[in-house]
């Protein structure tokens, strides 16, 4: 995903890792929000400051991680 990402294939870095890319660009607006934060002095609120951001990303990855390998049909798609 990240090779493709690199050489400006965004469909192809999809194709790879659905969550990972998606994981990543929450963690460039994450990025962004501290930064801007930072500038302007005060803490900007962003998802990662929700209680319940990291119970979320467990699910999701954990979900993502079973579904992506089942061998059945509308999931083989999804192995690379």
């Amino acid at each position: 995903m990240i090779y493709s990402l690199l050489h400006g294939d965004v469909l192809g870095a999809l194709r790879f890792n659905a969550l990972g890319l998606v994981s990543v660009l929450f963690l460039l607006w994450a990025f962004g929000a501290w930064t801007y934060g930072r500038f302007v002095g005060r803490r900007i609120s962003s998802w990662q400051h929700q209680r319940w951001s990291a119970a979320v990303a467990l699910v999701l990855v954990s979900v993502w991680f079973v579904v992506r390998n089942l061998p059945t049909a509308p999931f083989t798609s999804l192995y690379v």
